[in-house]
């Protein structure tokens, strides 16, 4: 059947609604599922205890908001000199995968009948990370309201504080006990600022609900590896099935201490100026949780706590944030997502600045080399409906019949001018005024997400020889 391409793009633009299930129900049968695994993997006896939360009903969204989502929480992937192309990947290959059923839910389209299994485990994996942050994000807004939670990934954030332990999930089932992301909070008091941290794990699949379960069992073990001064933060686990008949995101809410730190406005801009130094702590061995009233177990070093090499059997290792620690952890967090705002608009000369050697993968690295060039994608500038200017990347794929897709990645231009100068706190603060101007605007031709980052994603088709966005250059 030939792809309508006017269609194609009213798709990515329709509002859906999603359906979101969390329950004590749920809760049990993820507890039995666990039980099961810990038949075989003592690990699961370290797991976080989990509560059902109250879904945000009704829960609407589009395929490009979704795809939008990805593609800020994913700007960290690849450090090659096609990165930039790379980082537009998710959006082109998955812009005709989701769809709008009669009924209203969003729903996999029909062009994925003919996906083999190996295929469907990476899009299923890319798009549960979309669905994930749409869910998390929107039972933070109504759970915390005047928050504006952004992700990090968390590989990216550990490296800077621990030497061991942290780099590529390795496949045994002791070493990748490690969440997706982590979701650093801000909130504007008067003159002062808060932050807060909830750990987050992502997983998709188009198998059964049961399958579904067994996700979030082993959720429940990744999003415990860490703790801010011994204490393990809230955190958000999302599943989200993925069938023909519609998407259902199950989501549980395992608790925490979720204040991060607070300071003034002048307090907040010195800490996210400077760039954080890189403590070599290690991983450590965590214990497993008791019932009230037991005893307490033994110290994990010593003889009776120790298995076979010295180390309590399974207890998988926990990333631990010493107390006084706390203002670095909020300085690593958001400089990380400031950079990955950057990356998303392709300014990747600035986003290094933002950057420890660690996070690069090593001091002499020039994978985000300023002079560094790619064909198909351009800095420009686009403007929008109401005055507003978006300052980012665009890729271009050539369809049929001389049509083009292309795909704008942005961010707002007075908010990627404030993160251009190093002005992150002033970027924080202005994000939701921002926003409240920018929701609900609209392109015609076009399907348009707009994030309370000040980010943006667009997509369209043209005809091959008709170019209406110009190209500019940020100058600060």
């Amino acid at each position: 059947m030939a792809l309508n391409f006017d269609s194609l793009i009213a798709e990515l633009g329709t509002r859906s609604s999603l359906t979101v299930e969390s329950s004590d129900e749920l809760v049990d049968h993820v507890d039995a599922a666990a039980q099961k695994l810990g038949e075989k993997n003592p690990a699961f006896a370290y797991r976080k205890k989990l509560l059902p939360v109250r879904p945000p009903l009704p829960l609407t969204t589009t395929a490009a908001e979704l795809l939008h989502e990805l593609g800020v929480a994913t700007t960290f992937l690849g450090a090659s000199p096609l990165a930039q192309v790379a980082r537009h990947w998710a959006q082109v290959r998955y812009c005709t995968t989701l769809t709008t059923r009669r009924d209203g839910r969003l729903a996999l389209s029909h062009v994925m009948q003919d996906v083999v299994y190996h295929h469907k485990v990476t899009q299923s994996e890319q798009l549960g990370i979309g669905l994930a942050l749409v869910v998390a994000k929107a039972v933070l807004r109504e759970s915390h309201p005047g928050w504006e939670f952004r992700p990090v990934d968390a590989e990216v954030a550990l490296k800077t504080g621990f030497i061991k332990d942290v780099g590529t999930v390795q496949s045994r089932d002791d070493t990748k006990k490690r969440p997706d992301y982590f979701l650093v909070g801000h909130r504007t008091r008067g003159r002062r600022s808060q932050f807060k941290v909830y750990v987050l794990e992502c997983k998709g699949t188009h198998d059964t609900v049961a399958f579904t379960y067994k996700q979030l069992a082993k959720a429940s073990l990744q999003v415990g590896a860490l703790t801010v001064g011994g204490v393990p933060p809230p955190s958000l686990m999302v599943a989200s099935r993925l069938t023909k008949r519609g998407i259902t995101s199950y989501v549980l809410d395992p608790p925490g201490d979720d204040e991060l730190w607070s300071g003034s406005h002048r307090d907040m801009d010195e800490l996210l100026s400077a760039t954080p130094d890189e403590p070599s702590w290690r991983a450590r061995r965590t214990v497993p949780p008791q019932p009230p009233g037991t005893a307490s177990p033994a110290p994990a070093g010593s003889a009776s706590a120790q298995g076979r090499g010295g180390v309590t059997p399974g207890a998988p290792r926990v990333f631990d944030v010493p107390e006084e620690r706390r203002g670095w952890f909020t300085q690593v967090l958001t400089r990380a997502a400031a950079a990955a705002t950057l990356l998303f608009a392709g300014d990747n000369a600035t986003a290094r600045e933002y950057t420890t050697p660690r996070q690069r993968g090593d001091a002499s690295d020039t994978i985000l080399d300023a002079d560094a060039t790619w064909t198909q994608s351009t800095a420009m500038s686009l403007p929008l409906p109401g005055g507003l200017r978006l300052e980012g990347t665009r890729y271009r794929t050539p369809l049929r019949n001389g049509k083009v897709l292309e795909v704008y990645r942005g961010v707002e231009k007075r908010l990627y001018g404030y993160l251009a100068e190093g002005q992150v706190g002033k970027y924080l603060r202005t994000a939701p005024r921002v926003h409240e101007r920018w929701h609900g605007t609209q392109i015609p031709g076009a399907a348009l997400s707009v994030g309370r980052d000040g980010t943006a994603l667009v997509a369209r088709i043209t005809d091959e020889t008709r170019h209406r966005w110009r190209r500019a250059h940020y100058t600060a």
